[in-house]
């Protein structure tokens, strides 16, 4: 009796704990993809002759921001879901150019993040992230923080060039 009660017992945190990933999973992925649409929409926007747009000394420029968010996609993410982190460098800042390839590049970015999300195992467990003991949900959190925050950089690209970002989306819509 007592094992069975046992087993029944770790079933069912078992099945609960599974549930709760599948969820969490879930809510990510719908959140990459209305960011996903955030992002690319605001990269379409801007205009192919400012894509060379740099709004100060240091800066990337409009089209390294984009590559940027792109390559950290796929680093990020990758990172996470304990794959080869070379990864990211299937498409290197030098190779790609133009704005059709960025944007056609970044679509493929969030399209490898929307396919690996499920593949994250463990949100709970601890992980070093470059020198930081984090759990991975919370370095999943901080993968979508630092897409917003680059994101966040575009928009002032944009902005300077008087064109308004992309709707603003995420976890909600």
């Amino acid at each position: 009796m007592k094992k069975t009660l046992g087993f029944l017992l770790v079933t069912i945190i078992s099945i609960s704990t599974i549930s709760a990933q599948s969820i969490a999973t879930e809510r990510m992925v719908f959140a990459w993809k209305n960011m996903k649409n955030m992002v690319v929409k605001s990269a379409q926007q801007m205009p192919e002759e400012h894509f060379d747009l740099i709004p100060a000394e240091g800066l990337r420029s409009f089209a390294d921001q984009v590559k940027h968010i792109t390559t950290s996609n796929r680093f990020f993410v990758g990172f996470l879901a304990g794959e080869d982190n070379n990864v990211a460098n299937k498409n290197t800042l030098e190779k790609v150019s133009g704005k059709d390839a960025i944007i056609k590049d970044l679509e493929a970015s969030f399209d490898y993040v929307i396919a690996t999300l499920p593949k994250i195992q463990g949100y709970d467990e601890n992980i070093d992230m470059f020198g930081q003991t984090l759990s991975r949900m919370e370095a999943l959190m901080l993968t979508e923080h630092h897409l917003q925050r680059e994101h966040g950089k575009i928009t002032i690209y944009m902005r300077l060039k008087g064109i308004a970002p992309a709707k603003s989306t995420s976890w909600l819509l």
